[in-house]
């Protein structure tokens, strides 16, 4: 499609879509199954950012039972959008020496004949293309959670063990993760930001011609763009971009009764000092956090743990730290009618304040995602050698302060605290006599027991356990008062995979 014509089509469609809306999508196979349906929609152009894109990541149908293998890549989608309905496809990946798989996705579409689907790489080593985002025919904008990868699907019962999840990405670990589709002004505005990476930071072996840029990038009040880019990337930027952090102390700021954090990562010091900041501003103020007690690359365990118990937030009485487990009985791998258990891996990037604003996208809680990964480290060395090194990352900000968006925050924290606490969503609308944070803690206990006394009462799907800042999941579990020895644990990692992430490693360079 010539640049003209694409443009064209980007700015209409831009202007068609003039409403703020969104749509919540959680776990993999929710997402996947959403944006497939927009990739087999799209009739003028996909533009895709993304961390990496295995050509065999598959969307499985979340209600077959796992012997059923059935499943699309979702690289079909994308071959049958460019070759069946001459779509414009563009997709960008992260191509440094830590991750790259645009090399071999371009090979594979060259040997499937789809050879007009183009594929650029960002390479800005050791600084990743962290930013997930579909845009389909300029009219509605995926932010997809996780890399295109087998490891990271999922479906909402987060079974301990599938067949459909590999063990090499996070060792076999169920996953949970948050997405979204908007509609609305944001959408040019994500337009804006993928045709500067595309045009000013990628690297291509070939000679396809630049995007024209976007229509603009306006200011929707009810939407938001916040991003995060390195200096010396984005000609226009030369010190870079860092609107994340702001976007989130700006909410911490104005809360008031509860804050809601549900995070790969909390390592950033001044999410940690806006979070203490509000704590001490707000007598009422509740803070509930869930996290992953075992992170996948080695130092932010140590980093989040720290962080943790310096600013007091382990033990200040309005806040509660969790982790999610899943568990179920005979199931594959199991001996006799022993329970079986897993880590239930966090990947969702969500904060949420006072049921009227959030931030979702592809940025962490860390120095990497927000401002500075030196600023993660302790030893001033580290603080020096890694203190501009900054991702490419993208989130969207909702503000439903004067209603514009109908409740959408308030609904995307029931919907994600009725799979996590396994309570019907009328439970969870107005807050109880004695506030949230009792009700989670009151459920985490009831989990406890369940699983130290071999109870059938536990919620299908993940559930929430007391955080614990144990290095592995059996002293995790022992620390709480379950006996891990009763159960069978498909995620049970040794002091090696704790402390050095071989499998991060291997993921990394191979």
């Amino acid at each position: 499609m010539p640049a003209e014509l694409l443009e064209s089509v980007v700015k209409h469609a831009s202007a068609s879509g003039t409403r703020d809306a969104v749509r919540w999508l959680i776990d993999n196979s929710c997402a996947y199954a959403e944006l497939l349906s927009a990739l087999d929609a799209a009739r003028h152009a996909i533009w895709m950012s993304q961390l990496a894109f295995d050509a065999d990541c598959v969307a499985y149908d979340a209600a077959a039972v796992v012997s059923d293998q059935r499943g699309r890549p979702i690289v079909d989608a994308i071959i049958e959008a460019s070759t069946e309905r001459a779509v414009d496809v563009r997709i960008l990946l992260n191509a440094s020496g830590l991750l790259d798989t645009a090399a071999p996705l371009r090979a594979f579409l060259q040997r499937a004949g789809a050879s007009d689907v183009q594929v650029r790489g960002i390479r800005r080593f050791p600084q990743l293309l962290h930013a997930k985002v579909v845009i389909i025919d300029g009219t509605e904008a995926f932010l997809i959670g996780s890399p295109f990868a087998n490891g990271y699907w999922d479906d909402s019962r987060h079974r301990p063990f599938d067949e459909r999840r590999p063990p090499r990405e996070l060792g076999g670990r169920p996953l949970h993760d948050v997405s979204c589709a908007v509609t609305g002004p944001a959408v040019v505005a994500l337009e804006t930001q993928f045709s500067e990476l595309w045009n000013d930071v990628s690297v291509s072996p070939d000679a396809h011609h630049r995007i024209a840029n976007a229509s603009g990038s306006p200011s929707p009040r009810a939407i938001r763009v916040a991003r995060t880019a390195p200096r010396r990337t984005l000609p226009t930027y030369p010190d870079g971009i860092a609107d994340i952090l702001p976007e989130i102390e700006r909410g911490l700021a104005a809360a008031r009764s509860l804050v809601y954090v549900e995070h790969q990562y909390l390592s950033a010091r001044p999410v940690i000092d806006a979070l203490t900041a509000a704590l001490a501003r707000e007598p009422s103020l509740e803070v509930i956090v869930l996290l992953n007690q075992n992170p996948d690359v080695t130092a932010y365990r140590g980093w989040q743990n720290a962080r943790l118990r310096e600013a007091g937030l382990l033990e200040h009485p309005r806040v509660g730290l969790f982790a999610l487990w899943s568990a179920e009985r005979g199931s594959r791998g199991s001996r006799g009618s022993r329970r079986e258990v897993n880590q239930l891996f966090v990947h969702s990037k969500v904060l949420a304040v006072d049921d009227v604003w959030a931030t979702v996208g592809s940025a962490n809680l860390d120095g990497v995602s927000l401002h500075s990964y030196g600023d993660d480290f302790a030893s001033r060395l580290g603080r020096r050698v890694f203190r501009h090194v900054r991702n490419f990352d993208v989130n969207l900000t909702f503000d439903d302060r004067d209603g514009a968006l109908s409740g959408a925050v308030r609904d995307l924290r029931i919907r994600l605290w009725t799979e996590h606490l396994g309570l019907a969503p009328h439970q969870l609308v107005g807050r109880p006599e004695g506030g949230w944070l009792a009700r989670w803690r009151a459920r985490a206990v009831r989990n406890v027991t369940a699983l130290a006394n071999g109870l059938d009462t536990l919620p299908s799907g993940g559930f929430v356990l007391p955080y614990s800042t144990c290095s592995t999941p059996r002293t995790q579990l022992a620390e709480i008062g379950i006996d891990p020895e009763r159960l069978t644990m498909h995620f049970d990692p040794g002091w090696l995979e704790v402390h050095c992430s071989p499998n991060w490693v291997r993921n990394m360079f191979a």
